[in-house]
């Protein structure tokens, strides 16, 4: 299950929830219990069919971002940097494993060399960590510029039918929190 798809069903599944509980003490108890699952079953089912074509407008952004030469080339330096911060990671583990006597030592790495180098990666992965963070927000800014919101070109993509219904439940969500 998409994560749209998931979380779009799961909130009208509770704001269902919440409408049968809120409107139980002005509503008789029959009619009630009549309503509730057809309430709770027609929200949660609305929140899947939106939240899975959410899910396909985000597969359809990422397609579309994929092609572009500065969107791909800023994702490889993402991954690239992700590696090295990886090998750094594992560099570090086996310097620590050396000093704590775990891993054995070459003859000519002491306390003091391994300290040094210790300190030299440790620092490495610090500037690595900086850097994989920039690139993230270089990223997100060029997804912004290049995808434009994708809640928008969603409720573009919604024929009259579908705003009509979200508007409708909108509209009976306020009247029974209201009543």
């Amino acid at each position: 299950m998409g994560f749209w798809k998931a979380i779009c069903s799961c909130v009208a599944c509770v704001t269902a929830v919440g409408v049968c509980v809120l409107s139980a003490g002005t509503a008789t108890p029959f009619i009630t219990a009549a309503a509730a699952p057809w309430l709770i079953g027609g929200g949660t089912a609305a929140g899947y069919f939106i939240g899975n074509e959410i899910d396909k407008e985000v597969a359809e952004r990422e397609k579309r971002l994929e092609q572009n030469q500065r969107y791909k080339d800023a994702k490889d330096e993402i991954n690239k940097q992700i590696e090295e911060n990886n090998r750094t990671r594992t560099e570090i583990n086996d310097i620590i494993g050396k000093i704590n006597g775990t891993i054995p030592r070459k003859p000519n790495e002491t306390d003091e060399y391994l300290n040094n180098i210790l300190a030299i990666l440790t620092g490495n992965l610090h500037k690595g960590e900086a850097r994989l963070d920039d690139l993230r927000k270089a990223l997100d800014i060029i997804r912004k510029e290049l995808g434009g919101s994708s809640l928008m070109s969603f409720l573009n993509k919604l024929g009259i039918t579908d705003k009509v219904m979200i508007v409708g439940g909108i509209v009976v969500v306020i009247f029974l929190l209201k009543g």
